[in-house]
């Protein structure tokens, strides 16, 4: 399966919403405070840019924090309001992804 072209579809959605806010995960807060940037929970994040990297790393995000500290991520490892448009596809995008990424980590 072409997991880069089952990405296509979401990525290119995204671009067209862009600038998105979005929230990090608790892995993504200790990531930006071990750079010592402190955020929190609760901090709102701005993705600026989004890529299809296929299956290794799946759809990837440039998200900036108030203070203009910028970070790559995986769209996993953001939350989003469930009032955004994509809510939905995101939510069954990162199920998938998860599924994916605990598959490959068995083989």
């Amino acid at each position: 399966m072409n997991y880069k072209n089952l990405y296509s579809d979401l990525t290119k959605k995204l671009e067209n919403e862009i600038p998105i806010t979005a929230y990090p995960i608790r892995e993504l807060v200790q990531i930006f405070r071990e750079k010592g940037k402190p955020i929190t929970l609760k901090s709102k994040l701005t993705i600026t840019s989004v890529i299809n990297s296929g299956d290794i790393s799946g759809i990837m995000c440039t998200v900036m924090e108030n203070d203009g500290n910028v970070i790559a991520c995986s769209l996993t490892h953001l939350i989003f309001d469930s009032k955004f448009q994509l809510y939905n596809d995101i939510i069954d995008y990162q199920r998938k992804r998860y599924k994916r990424i605990n598959l490959l980590n068995q083989m």
